[in-house]
């Protein structure tokens, strides 16, 4: 059980860590090009320029897989801790 547990907490640790890589790629897009807060080569009609947009997109997946890859592998932990605890208490 003990490799269950780790082998979840190393699938969180990752999808935090891919998170937190979409989340920068998303405060980055924030900054524009120039860090200045005002991107260039804006499209009509928004704010973003096209590639901006393509790539929040991007990111937003991103976020979205590493939030179900996180709950996932919380659920193997908490499965796992389960198993072990009623594991003990057979043999207690």
């Amino acid at each position: 059980m003990i490799d269950a547990v780790q082998s979840a907490a190393g699938g969180m640790a990752a999808a935090q860590a891919r998170f937190t890589e979409a989340a920068v790629q998303v405060a980055r897009m924030r900054a524009g090009p120039s860090g200045t807060g005002q991107p260039t080569g804006q499209s009509p009609g928004t704010d973003l320029p096209a590639a901006t947009r393509i790539e929040l997109s991007q990111a937003a997946q991103e976020i979205a897989a590493s939030r179900a890859d996180f709950a996932a592998n919380a659920a193997v932990a908490r499965a796992a801790d389960d198993t072990t605890r009623r594991l003990l208490d057979v043999r207690a």
